[in-house]
């Protein structure tokens, strides 16, 4: 329970530290502002609550709870180090320290969060695969998250969404295929979301509620 409300802690002071700067940023003309701060802000602010609540109330063999939290912290980490890097990289050259490190995690920190949303949508509720037939899924999802987590951590080029701002670990020569690997991981959540259609055609009781709810909050998040 301890570990779930200081996961919630953190990712709260996250929220409000990248509001903050995203204030500041806006104050300065010509400074790019990150296009997603608000479904971030929603997400780190949502599911972090959610995962402290529910974790320490969920089997030791269920992840669920503390995908939520992971997720909610992880999304926390991206806003606040875009704004951080816009800060002192654009918007105050010099002014705070640790600018590129701030611009090298945006650069990565996403992949994951994304990728636990994709096992998020295909263990719920109950922290197992739907069927056997999803294995390969599962799999094939992971070795993706990894692979875009090591290939965007270190390609060259300009970090997705924070304006004019290269990567400071980016390997020249090593090819940056952020676009098309965002899309490629969002079509796998889609594709994982799928799978709660087919556990709420045989669920009953508790467990139907559960999958309508999620179901309902994954579609208005989608939108």
């Amino acid at each position: 329970s301890w570990l779930a409300w200081s996961m919630c802690a953190l990712s709260l002071v996250l929220a409000a530290l990248s509001l903050l700067l995203l204030y500041l940023n806006y104050s300065h003309p010509g400074v790019p502002i990150w296009e997603f701060w608000a479904p971030n802000t929603l997400i780190t602010v949502g599911f972090s609550i959610v995962g402290a609540v529910i974790a320490p109330r969920l089997p030791p063999n269920n992840p669920i709870g503390w995908m939520f939290c992971a997720i909610g912290l992880l999304i926390g980490v991206t806003h606040f180090s875009g704004e951080y890097a816009i800060y002192t990289l654009l918007a105050a050259p010099g002014s705070l320290p640790g600018g590129e490190a701030a611009a090298w995690m945006v650069s990565w920190v996403w992949v994951p969060a994304v990728g636990l949303s994709t096992f998020q949508f295909l263990l719920f509720p109950d922290g197992r695969l739907p069927s056997p037939r999803w294995r390969w899924f599962f799999w094939l999802s992971l070795l993706l998250t990894l692979v875009g987590t090591i290939s965007l951590a270190f390609a060259a080029g300009v970090v997705q969404d924070i304006g004019d701002i290269y990567n400071p670990l980016g390997v020249e020569g090593l090819p940056n295929y952020g676009e098309p690997l965002q899309r490629l991981l969002f079509t796998l959540m889609l594709i994982s979301a799928a799978s709660l259609l087919m556990r709420l055609r045989r669920a009953v009781g508790v467990e139907r509620q559960q999958i309508k709810w999620f179901a309902y909050a994954a579609a208005v998040t989608a939108s």
